[in-house]
């Protein structure tokens, strides 16, 4: 990428918007060893929507509990404290670009696909037994989020991009680079570090495409690869384009999976997509911290 493309995103990255209040909290009371269940959750269960979606996801086919959990503490004690913030953290980046712009770039396709991957990435990581299958779901959700930065801050760029696609039906990060010299990958990366995501995170973001691009985590970005391709295949949502990305064959050979394991997992994405989605998306109303970030949105949407 050029020194000045790269300058462009920095420059614009100060624009991006910033983690809720919300989850700064949270982490906060987390990092306190004295914190319980009970603090967590009260803090928790002050934002409805919140609290709503995130009880509706854990009572959900996906973790599949004997007997319904009627409370954020018992969530918290059941799944633990880092489960429920990933959890949080999801439902949380969904409600903050949760807005339909009526462009070729369509949110809900979009959101469709992320939770997909995200399902997907977790359900991969479930077979190769991978121990931290919830960061995997977060990977998997925010892989493409550099997209929603490019179609919100370089908007008359992006849709440039769309064209290059129309005209030459190529994948989406293959339009960024000859169009704009810097991809969805790049820009995803500086976001998810702005939000200071941890490392395996921020990797597996930024080097979804081409996982063999980063050393220590090209675990967590072969997970979320073969998540985004299976995604692709089985048309859950959309990321902007309609091809299915070429498989990296290291990458394949490092989750060591079998290729007997592929179809009960295309399944298992299928079945679980459709009710994580319908959970994670849902509109029960607006909480406080959503109403702030759309406030600063539309000023800055008037400032441009």
């Amino acid at each position: 990428m050029e020194p000045t493309e790269l300058r462009k995103i920095i420059n614009k990255i100060n624009d991006l918007p910033t983690l809720p209040t919300f989850l700064n909290k949270i982490s906060e009371v987390m990092n306190d060893p004295k914190t319980s269940a009970n603090d967590l959750g009260n803090i928790i269960s002050k934002d409805q929507v919140q609290t709503s979606k995130l009880l509706k996801l854990v009572n959900s086919s996906f973790y599949g509990f004997p007997r319904k959990i009627g409370s954020v503490k018992d969530a918290i004690v059941i799944l633990g404290f880092n489960t429920i913030r990933k959890l949080c953290l999801s439902i949380s980046i969904i409600n903050l670009f949760n807005e339909q712009n009526h462009t070729n770039f369509n949110r809900e396709s979009f959101w469709e696909h992320s939770i997909g991957c995200a399902v997907g990435s977790k359900i991969i990581a479930k077979y190769m037994g991978y121990d931290e299958m919830e960061d995997m779901f977060v990977a998997g959700l925010l892989h493409d989020i550099g997209k929603i930065a490019l179609d919100s801050f370089f908007h008359k760029d992006f849709m440039r991009v769309f064209q290059r696609i129309l005209e030459s039906n190529i994948l989406m990060i293959d339009a960024e680079e000859e169009i704009l010299e810097f991809t969805h990958t790049h820009v995803g990366r500086l976001l998810a570090e702005k939000w200071k995501l941890p490392p395996k995170l921020v990797d597996a973001i930024a080097f979804h495409h081409d996982p063999t691009e980063t050393i220590e985590f090209a675990q967590e970005a072969s997970i979320v690869h073969l998540a985004d391709i299976m995604c692709r295949a089985r048309n859950i949502g959309s990321g902007g384009d309609v091809k299915v990305p070429p498989l990296n064959e290291k990458a394949w050979q490092m989750l060591q999976l079998k290729l007997s394991a592929i179809e009960p997992i295309m399944d298992e994405i299928g079945i679980e997509f459709k009710e994580t989605a319908s959970i994670i998306t849902s509109s029960n109303g607006t909480s406080d911290h959503e109403q702030y970030y759309k406030n600063i949105h539309c000023k800055t949407s008037a400032g441009r």
